[in-house]
C-alpha cells in the first residue's frame, strides 16, 4: 500500500530493548543457531525497515516480507492457501470475525507481548475477538485526494466525486477495493458505510455505474514520483490519509479531505495464523513493535497515527497537531470502521464490481 517515505527518527533508530519473550532461548536470540524465519504478509512497506532489521539482529532472524496490495487479494490468497504459509498477518477489524470462524487465527500469548499495556483501549473495546486475537497496529482514514491546480472547484463532498463533471473524464481513480467503493458511495447517499439494506445498496451500484465512464482505472496510487497524480495524469482519486501525505510532499497543488459526508476510519491489525511455523517468533515481533520507540518510528515514516499511548508520547508536535494524520473530532465522529457484512450483501457487491472493473 506504501512506499516507505524514510524520516530520520530524533533516536537515530537507536531502539529501546524489548522485554524478551521468555519462548526464545538465549541461544537463538544471541545468534548461535541459524536464523529463524519469520513470514510477515502486509500491506507493500507498511513497516519502518529500521524496525524491522534491529528486530533481525537482536532476535537471530529473517524477517521475510510478502506484500498484497488490497484486502481482497490478502483475502483471496488466504482462501486458496487455507490460512496457512504467513506467521504475522495485517487485518482491519471487519476482518476478524470471517477469520476467527473460518479457523486462521490463533489467539495471542499476552504474557510474550507486555507491550500491550500501552495500546489505547478504544481500539480494541466494542470489536469482536481484538482483546483475544489482535493487536492494534495503525489507524488513519480513506478520504478523497485531487489534484487543485487542474480541478477549478472546491470539493467536500462525495457526490462530486461519483457524479463528475465531464471535464474530468478519463482521469478519475477509485480504489479497486469493492467495499470502499460501495462504502463510499452509500456515505454520498446519507447511508450508513456498512449498509446491509438491498435497496440502499442497489442505489449505491447505480451511482458506481453512472461514474464508471470517467473512470481512468480501478486500482491504487503509487506514492513515487511516477504516480499519476503526481505527473497530472490523474486528477481525482480515493487513497488513506498516509498514501496523501507522501503524495503532497512531491507535489504541492495534491489537496486531501474526508468529505463532509465521512469517510472510512481505517485501523489495521496485527494477527498471528492458526498454521503459524513461528508463533513464538511471531508473538515476540508484535511485541517489539509495540515497543513504544519502535512504535513511534513506524507512525512517522509511513505518516500514519499509532495505536501506542506510550509512542504517541514520543511523536513531535508538528506530527500530533496535522489534522490529516490526528483528524479533528467532527470528522472523526462521522466516519465509519468496515463491520463484517451478511454473505448476500456481500455476493450482490461483488457481482456489481466484477462487472465494473472487468
Amino acid at each position: 500500500m506504501l512506499f516507505l517515505l524514510m524520516v530520520l527518527w530524533p533516536s537515530a533508530y537507536v531502539l529501546a530493548e524489548s522485554i524478551e519473550s521468555s519462548a526464545l532461548s538465549d541461544q537463538q536470540q544471541q545468534g548461535d543457531s541459524p536464523p529463524r524465519e519469520l513470514v510477515f504478509y502486509n500491506w507493500t512497506a507498511y513497516v519502518d525497515q529500521d524496525v524491522v532489521k534491529a528486530f533481525e539482529e537482536k532476535y537471530n532472524a529473517r524477517v521475510e516480507q510478502r506484500y498484497f496490495q488490497s484486502a481482497d487479494e490478502r483475502d483471496e490468497t488466504l482462501m486458496r492457501n487455507e490460512g496457512k504459509g504467513f506467521d504475522v498477518l495485517v487485518v482491519t477489524a471487519g476482518d476478524l470475525p470471517p477469520y476467527i470462524k473460518r479457523g486462521w487465527l490463533q489467539p495471542l500469548e499476552k504474557a510474550a507481548i507486555p507491550n500491550l499495556e500501552h495500546i489505547d483501549r478504544r481500539w480494541i473495546e466494542g470489536f469482536e475477538g481484538l482483546d483475544q486475537y489482535a493487536a492494534p497496529y495503525l489507524w488513519g482514514t480513506t478520504g478523497l485526494i485531487w489534484r487543485s491546480d487542474l480541478i477549478d472547484q472546491p470539493l467536500t463532498s462525495w457526490g462530486q466525486y461519483y457524479a463528475p463533471q465531464d471535464a474530468w473524464t478519463g482521469h478519475v481513480m477509485v480504489l479497486n477495493q469493492y467495499r470502499i467503493a460501495f462504502g463510499m458511495a452509500l456515505k454520498s447517499l446519507g447511508y450508513s458505510f456498512n449498509s446491509t439494506v438491498p435497496d440502499e445498496i442497489d442505489e449505491a451500484a447505480a451511482l458506481l455505474r453512472a461514474q464508471k465512464p470517467f473512470v481512468q482505472n480501478y486500482g491504487y496510487f503509487k506514492t513515487d514520483a511516477d504516480s499519476g497524480i503526481v505527473s497530472g495524469e490523474t486528477w481525482i482519486g480515493q487513497t488513506w490519509n498516509g498514501d496523501a501525505l507522501m503524495l503532497m510532499e512531491r507535489n504541492p497543488a495534491i489537496r486531501y479531505i474526508v468529505p463532509k459526508e465521512g469517510g472510512e476510519l481505517m485501523i489495521d491489525y496485527l494477527v498471528i495464523p492458526a498454521e503459524a511455523r513461528e508463533p513464538e517468533l511471531a508473538n515476540a515481533f508484535i511485541n517489539w513493535l509495540h515497543e513504544p520507540a519502535n512504535a513511534a518510528a513506524c507512525a512517522q515514516s509511513l505518516q500514519f497515527a499509532t495505536t501506542n499511548l506510550a509512542a504517541k508520547a514520543l511523536l513531535p508536535q508538528d506530527f500530533l497537531n496535522n489534522p490529516v494524520i490526528y483528524p479533528p473530532p467532527e470528522v472523526f465522529a462521522r466516519s465509519e470502521v468496515q463491520q463484517p457484512l451478511p454473505a448476500e450483501i456481500q455476493a450482490r457487491m461483488i457481482s456489481v464490481w466484477a462487472q465494473l472493473i472487468n
